[in-house]
């Protein structure tokens, strides 16, 4: 078999072989030798995230998707791009700067990721709220199933649709339905002006007053995160006691400066007692800390725990957490009522789970880096389960694709 072997990653005891495959062709062969030989596979890129999604199942091979790393076709006045699911994201994110083009994605570890396990974790960030996540960007993709076979959907044509809800149920599979071999994404221009604005009040009313004011208006911003104090502070600031609200707003500059003279009166309005237009090179270190919170979070061992609220329930994600000693960060995509609770402890995070349950929100420990003595990662799955499990069963009988991920349910 002509799949060139590389090692990639340490384990505790005996490493399996692992597979790195430079081509969709020698991918196929190699999930399909593992298929044969019955091995449970852990499949990945880079293995940034090992943490996210429940720990893997021991391993007979591993395969990493990683030399698939070359841009396939880029056509910047379609703005469209195909890529290798091992292209590194930081890379594809610098080819498409050279023509003023972006990939608006913000996901965690990106300077590390691959695009394959960016899409495999449906990893996004802070401009989600404006562009979406994956599966909004995402026009078509190659995979291989385990049984060695080359599924194609969509294409590079924005208005392509063939088979691309096949991709979709790749986005955020976690390596456990198939291999994502390529992406073709449609990709956006920069904007011609941005400004950050960050907003503090000892008030979390006032804080959400003024975030209801802002999504509510004529004037809408790109990213908009609200911060406890904790996570202030994780992030490299020495605020007041407290909330942070830090939003980023685009367009010509004519209009940023009118979001600035705006959302001046809106602090005034909603009884904020600070408002600071950040400059440039402050704004990229801000939007760096908080999307760096989590890979430090899991770096020192700590656990993170994802709630998903309604608008309404915005002030429960804060509320969420009670720990005795020591700080909780907290930090809340305000524009689609994610939060996030970077919790130093198994004990600050069973609670965390608790009380959201409690309090109406569903909650999963997003990352941690080794199962916690039996806690359920995923303590709460809906309805949806069951329909997961079927298609898992169809896609990978055997079930030897990242046994375990999806917290610990596929």
């Amino acid at each position: 078999m002509a799949v060139p072997l590389r090692p990639l990653l340490a384990y505790h005891g005996e490493m399996p072989p692992t597979l790195a495959p430079e081509s969709i062709e020698d991918l196929a062969r190699a999930l399909r030798e593992c298929r044969d030989k019955k091995q449970a596979v852990e499949l990945g890129g880079n293995f940034t995230k090992r943490a996210m999604g429940g720990p893997v199942a021991p391993p007979d091979a591993v395969v990493s998707t990683n030399r698939l790393n070359q841009i396939l076709a880029y056509e910047p006045k379609d703005l469209t791009v195909s890529v290798g699911a091992g292209m590194p994201f930081r890379d594809l994110q610098q080819a498409l700067a050279v023509n003023g083009q972006m990939l608006p994605l913000d996901p965690p570890f990106s300077e590390q990721a691959t695009v394959g396990g960016v899409l495999a974790t449906n990893g996004s960030g802070p401009r989600r709220r404006r562009y979406g996540t994956a599966r909004d960007m995402v026009i078509g993709m190659q995979m291989v199933t385990i049984d060695g076979n080359i599924v194609k959907s969509g294409g590079m044509v924005v208005k392509n649709v063939t088979g691309l809800d096949i991709a979709k149920l790749m986005i955020g599979s976690f390596g456990t339905l198939a291999a994502i071999a390529s992406a073709n994404f449609k990709v956006f221009p920069k904007p011609d002006a941005e400004r950050t604005f960050v907003f503090a009040s000892g008030s979390l009313d006032s804080i959400l007053s003024l975030r209801q004011a802002i999504i509510g208006g004529v004037l809408q911003p790109t990213a908009i995160d609200i911060l406890n104090h904790d996570a202030a502070v994780a992030a490299g600031g020495d605020p007041p006691p407290g909330y942070l609200l830090v939003t980023t707003v685009e367009g010509n500059r004519a209009a940023v400066e009118r979001y600035e003279s705006e959302y001046g009166k809106l602090a005034q309005r909603c009884r904020v007692e600070t408002f600071v237009p950040l400059a440039e090179s402050d704004a990229v270190e801000v939007w760096e800390a908080i999307r760096n919170l989590t890979p430090r979070a899991v770096g020192s061992n700590g656990l993170v725990v994802r709630l998903s609220a309604k608008a309404s329930q915005l002030r429960d994600l804060f509320d969420a957490p009670l720990a005795k000693n020591g700080p909780v960060p907290v930090v809340a995509r305000g524009g689609v009522s994610v939060g996030h609770v970077y919790c130093p402890s198994l004990e600050v995070a069973r609670r965390t789970m608790e009380r959201a349950h409690t309090a109406g929100l569903r909650g999963v420990i997003e990352y941690a880096k080794r199962d916690k003595d039996g806690l359920a990662l995923w303590p709460h799955p809906g309805d949806e389960l069951a329909l997961m499990q079927r298609i898992k069963d169809s896609l990978d009988p055997e079930h030897l694709l990242n046994r375990g991920r999806l917290f610990g349910r596929i």
